[in-house]
């Protein structure tokens, strides 16, 4: 079960990392930008937790 979730939540941080991305690329103010900061946050600390997950938990 953990190594499923691990996947699931790095395929997930990968979307919105992804999608975050070509946010801040479009360099304009407002919402959309600050949250895509916050989502590439959400990517830098929960991606490396589901590596180690996936790692330790290999089937």
């Amino acid at each position: 079960m953990p190594f499923a979730t691990a996947v699931i939540g790095l395929v997930t941080s990968i979307w919105f990392g992804f999608h975050a991305v070509r946010e801040l690329k479009r360099d304009k103010e407002g919402h959309s930008r600050n949250a895509a900061m916050i989502h590439i946050a959400m990517v830098s600390m929960l991606a490396p937790f589901c590596l180690i997950v996936i790692a330790t938990h290999w089937p």
